[in-house]
């Protein structure tokens, strides 16, 4: 499979360049890229803030807020966690079995669930979205490496629910991160060098042209950082 490389870790320029990919960039070819974020959390795209993340905590530890453009739940990124968008004609592929299949290649007994999420031995390790664009569909998901996850328990948890070390407990039991099933990487850069090299295959970097990067800065700038995208059904 083709692909892209995306070294920013900055959230909105992100979201800004799957944006970009899907609507602006033209291709008939299915193509893929890895990237990551600084500690944020993601809500979907029909989601209200307030009700969903807890915001006196992301602003009291710096992480950002940021909205997609996919729907679907809340979820926290950190520097740990490894984000795939794979790029495709539109109901020619299924872009979250060549995740699975990649997870079990690596050793992963990976299983996707109905709600749009990938499990192992019962745990969340990943989830993913969909988004349309005339003929041409985009998945992106999360695939929990390292995340810290008491941090990402608490940036969801909205105040008055009154969270506690059980409640940490509970979501432990719930999620997991793949670094405890992948024994032969040292660190999450090896995993995504890996990772990456599997999913290209023997097909070759494409590169976008030189006009892109300020225009997903523009829109970056101008839409996914705004107070009025962030807050926009409040």
């Amino acid at each position: 499979m083709k692909y892209l490389t995306n070294n920013s870790t900055d959230p909105y320029y992100n979201m800004s360049f799957d944006e970009y990919c899907l609507e602006q960039f033209e291709s008939d070819d299915i193509f893929f890229y890895l990237w990551r974020n600084r500690p944020s959390v993601i809500i979907g795209y029909n989601q209200v803030a307030e009700t969903e993340v807890n915001l006196p905590y992301l602003e009291e530890k710096g992480i950002s807020l940021v909205r997609r453009v996919t729907g679907g739940g809340a979820v926290y990124h950190d520097l740990e966690n490894l984000n795939y968008s794979i790029l495709a004609p539109l109901g020619k592929y299924d872009a979250v079995a060549i995740i699975e299949e990649a997870l079990r290649h690596f050793g992963v007994n990976a299983e996707r669930t109905g709600r749009n999420d990938i499990f192992v031995d019962g745990r969340k390790v990943s989830g993913y979205a969909r988004r349309v664009y005339k003929d041409r569909e985009l998945f992106h998901g999360t695939l929990m490496y390292n995340v810290d996850i008491e941090t990402l328990t608490r940036a969801l948890d909205v105040p008055g629910s009154k969270l506690n070390r059980k409640g940490v407990a509970s979501v432990r039991s719930r999620v997991a991160n793949l670094k405890d099933y992948l024994p032969q990487f040292k660190s999450l850069d090896e995993f995504q060098t890996a990772l990456g090299e599997y999913l290209a295959g023997e097909d070759n970097e494409i590169v976008l042209p030189g006009e892109a990067f300020e225009a997903i800065r523009k829109t970056s700038d101008e839409k996914f950082s705004t107070h009025d995208w962030l807050f926009k059904l409040q």
